[in-house]
């Protein structure tokens, strides 16, 4: 049981690099089908699937990291 912080810290990492892959892959997938037509790269510089997919990373980063601290917890 001397152990459980270090259990804890790996399945955060591990949930984190899941959590960033897995958004980043549903936000390119939204983005790509849903904001193509928008001309957001007038107004950002970047396109609209590459904007959903680094918030995918980001909101699927955090998800993850929770998700894995929680589950190693029990």
């Amino acid at each position: 049981m001397k152990n459980r912080g270090m259990w804890k810290l790996a399945a955060g990492v591990m949930g984190f690099i899941a959590g960033v892959f897995a958004g980043a892959f549903i936000g390119l997938v939204i983005g790509g089908t849903f904001l193509v037509g928008f001309d957001i790269y007038e107004h950002t510089g970047m396109e609209g699937y590459e904007l959903t997919a680094y918030v995918g990373a980001v909101v699927g980063g955090i998800a993850g990291l929770v998700i894995g601290i929680r589950r190693a917890g029990k």
